[in-house]
């Protein structure tokens, strides 16, 4: 799975931001895993304080945030995404997951240092190791790199350039705030991975 992976930034705002991916496999673990996945939503809910975000890749549009976590924590899920911003507090996370030995996929996307240094410190062996290799092409095409970095936070590319330029323009304008703003971006990221804290403080920068 890449589409944690190619988030934009500086090591120093990047260490404010770990994705946890856990995936069943169709054909190897997804059939009878639904009991097992409702034990990893119930370990994951332990840290709820301490997530920017969440989800399970069905999101409730009709709410005022796209995912519950009580409701997550009784769904059939194949998928659990969650976002921390304190790299202890994944940590604790991993290892309460590797205690559990639920035998489902995890994906921990964030530095590649960091995610090195957590492994070993929880006596973990990376099985597989992605690394983006960044965008190429037509680059020039591309908007400010500021803008770049709230738009990669969601890996299907469901935060539009035009939103984030939008909502820059309602900030500027007095018309909402950056926390606001943040917010409603995320509300376009249906997997639930898009750092919220870490979008508040880039539009901050940029304005």
């Amino acid at each position: 799975m890449t589409h944690t992976l190619h988030r934009r930034g500086s090591v120093e705002n990047l260490h404010e931001d770990y994705v946890l991916l856990i995936f069943t496999a169709k054909g190897f673990n997804r059939e009878g895993s639904e009991e097992k996945m409702k034990q990893i939503w119930e370990v994951i809910s332990r840290y709820e304080n301490d997530l920017c975000n969440f989800g399970n890749h069905d999101p409730d549009r009709n709410a005022d945030t796209l995912y519950d976590m009580e409701k997550l924590k009784k769904a059939k899920s194949r998928i659990a995404h969650a976002v921390f911003k304190d790299r202890e507090r994944l940590k604790a996370c991993l290892q309460d997951l590797k205690d559990g030995n639920f035998g489902i996929s995890i994906v921990v996307s964030c530095l590649y240092d960091e995610v090195h240094k957590i492994c070993e410190e929880l006596g973990l062996s990376p099985h597989t190791v992605n690394q983006s290799l960044g965008i190429h092409g037509k680059t020039e095409k591309l908007p400010q790199e500021s803008v770049l970095e709230i738009h990669t936070m969601c890996g299907h590319a469901l935060v539009s350039f035009h939103l984030i330029d939008h909502m820059l323009n309602e900030i500027r304008d007095g018309a909402t705030t950056c926390e606001k703003a943040a917010h409603e971006l995320s509300r376009m990221c249906d997997c639930g991975i898009f750092n919220t804290d870490r979008a508040e403080k880039l539009l901050r920068k940029i304005i």
